[in-house]
């Protein structure tokens, strides 16, 4: 705690050391020190708002003084509620920005100087529902440092050096709650910044989905993917695309849509073998479905059922799932779990106590009933 403390005091002290030309505000002119909560909105506001790397730009700028032509009382960057906004209320930003939800698997991470992959990024955030984290460089690009006509000017000099590896401000803890990582960047002489290899070796990418998608007045992407290829391990990398300045919403919905994602929303199905061929079945919302889904993780399993009353086959299983029984009128192709370890497969329908696992999708009764047989079977449950 002490040590995160003296990191947020160091943030402050380094945030607030330089001092700008003036505020220009289009409704107020209260003092950048204590710009008072009654003029902007309260910092619980805040807590649903979700903060962006512009915000960061514009909080940081108003409170170097530099110009900012917005109206900012609506504004919610009073983040400590001391009724002030301050270095502190930029930090708090910061680390809300880069702190990841734990339930989501896809993760937009870009590094944007002029705003143009920030915007395809923002776009790309909304068509995925994912969470972001934004690059910034330690020590930021100015105008002067991506003057490409300029052979002294920084970008050039660090693009023609492949060792160079600037330092980022802010980064993220870790990433290995995601399995899926969309990498943006704009392409600096026909590669990516050196910026995004300083990235790329600071985390583990070995079972990782990556894409990575860029934006330029020409250039491909081809080159950069090479590099990224050769400089770490990635689990599953996916082709990525470039993109122009003026690519729309549109177009990234049109190239997400062409990507075999991760977060597939397709659910998981129970195969039934039995007697050559194969059933198909949707698990039922219950939990011991979500149980037999787990088990079947692991591997496939083979039960034999046995006819029962001219309406089912039943056998029992290896373990036991969690009951949740309710009186039920099943259907023909219903699986229902009985007792708590056994498996009932109908092909009539039946009133007893029952949880329900699932039923069969690609078949009839009667085809059910000519494929079960009048005896006892033998099936196969996997996963599919």
């Amino acid at each position: 705690m002490m040590k995160m403390l003296g990191s947020l005091i160091a943030s402050a002290a380094l945030i607030l050391a330089p001092t700008g030309c003036g505020l220009s505000l289009k409704s107020s002119s209260s003092s950048k020190k204590a710009f008072p909560v009654t003029q902007v909105s309260a910092a619980v506001k805040g807590s649903d708002y979700q903060y962006t790397a512009q915000d960061v730009r514009i909080l940081r700028d108003y409170l170097l003084n530099i110009p900012v032509d917005l109206d900012l009382r609506d504004k919610p960057y009073d983040l400590n509620g001391d009724k002030k906004w301050n270095a502190f209320d930029l930090t708090l930003m910061k680390h809300i920005m880069m702190e990841p939800e734990p339930d989501n698997d896809t993760l937009v991470i870009y590094f944007s100087r002029t705003g143009n992959t920030e915007k395809i990024a923002e776009y790309l955030i909304e068509l995925t529902a994912a969470d972001s984290y934004v690059i910034e460089a330690l020590v930021p690009y100015t105008d002067d440092d991506i003057k490409y006509q300029d052979d002294n000017c920084r970008a050039n000099k660090e693009q023609n050096d492949k060792t160079v590896r600037p330092g980022i401000a802010n980064p993220i803890k870790s990433i290995d709650s995601y399995d899926t990582i969309f990498l943006g960047y704009p392409i600096w002489w026909g590669q990516e910044p050196r910026i995004i290899d300083t990235f790329l070796e600071s985390y583990d990418f070995s079972d990782k989905t990556v894409i990575p998608f860029c934006t330029s007045g020409s250039s491909g992407i081809a080159a950069s993917e090479k590099n990224i290829a050769d400089l770490v391990p990635i689990g599953n990398p996916l082709k990525g695309r470039r993109f122009p300045a003026s690519a729309t919403k549109d177009d990234i919905k049109e190239w997400v849509d062409t990507l075999p994602l991760n977060n597939e929303k397709s659910e998981a199905k129970l195969l039934i073998s039995v007697n050559g061929q194969e059933l198909t079945a949707s698990f039922a919302d219950s939990t011991a479905a979500k149980e037999l889904a787990e088990k079947l993780k692991a591997e496939p399993v083979t039960i034999a059922l046995n006819e029962y009353g001219g309406f089912e086959k039943v056998g029992k299983l290896p373990w036991s799932l969690t009951r949740t029984d309710v009186n039920i009128e099943t259907e023909p192709c219903d699986i229902m779990l009985y007792q708590g370890n056994q498996m009932t497969i109908f092909y009539n329908s039946h009133s007893w106590s029952y949880t329900k696992l699932g039923h069969i999708e690609n078949t009839t009764q009667e085809a059910l009933k000519a494929l079960f047989g009048e005896g006892n079977i033998t099936v196969t449950l996997s996963l599919k």
